[in-house]
């Protein structure tokens, strides 16, 4: 059973990788638009979480967190340098990056594990708020493709649970229904405006 559980977690590496393969892509056409204060947030605080996790007592479903991780920061660095990027100046953007922030000190400062991790999922969650409004304003900005492997990274990082105490699988179900819905964003969101 624990052959399997590395199986799931290699595989939601695997599928968060091959997300943003076809995203590169998309961002070296300059066909899409990454929010960059979503992306910068997502990669501080996946690797914080993984961190977090890995002190718990998580170990295979932890690798989505990494691969977000560097798959954010990759992300944000390309679409910087190919000048594609959405640097939003809003208050909203400021307000739920402010809340991701706080999220990320609430985190850090509680003792209690479970707290712990529903404020970084909290955090998570405000950091990508302003990928959702852009992402229902302008569907064609993001990806299909890119979205549906990362909802299939999280789908798999929840077989790679050990045990089902929210303290581990809360933050990969959370990916996998944040991933899921921007992805019906784009999808039935680009067909409506179609």
């Amino acid at each position: 059973m624990y052959n399997i559980k590395i199986l799931f977690g290699i595989l939601s590496a695997v599928f968060t990788f091959l997300g943003i393969v076809p995203y590169f892509f998309s961002i070296h056409k300059k066909e899409i638009h990454p929010h960059n204060l979503s992306w910068l947030g997502w990669a501080f605080i996946t690797f914080i979480g993984g961190l977090a996790m890995l002190s718990e007592g998580g170990e295979w479903s932890v690798i989505i967190l990494f691969a977000n991780t560097l798959s954010c920061v990759l992300v944000v660095i390309y679409s910087v340098y190919k000048k594609v990027g959405v640097w939003s100046t809003t208050t909203y953007d400021y307000m739920f990056f402010g809340l991701g922030i706080l999220g990320v000190v609430l985190w850090q400062i509680t003792d209690i594990a479970l707290v712990a991790v529903v404020c970084a999922v909290l955090a998570d969650l405000f950091f990508g708020i302003p990928t959702i409004i852009k992402t229902y304003k302008n569907p064609k900005s993001e990806l299909a493709l890119a979205w549906g492997f990362c909802s299939l990274a999280g789908l798999f990082s929840l077989f790679a649970v050990n045990n089902f105490m929210p303290i581990e699988f809360l933050y990969p179900l959370y990916l996998f229904i944040f991933d899921t819905l921007v992805l019906l964003l784009v999808v039935f969101r680009k067909g409506k405006k179609g």
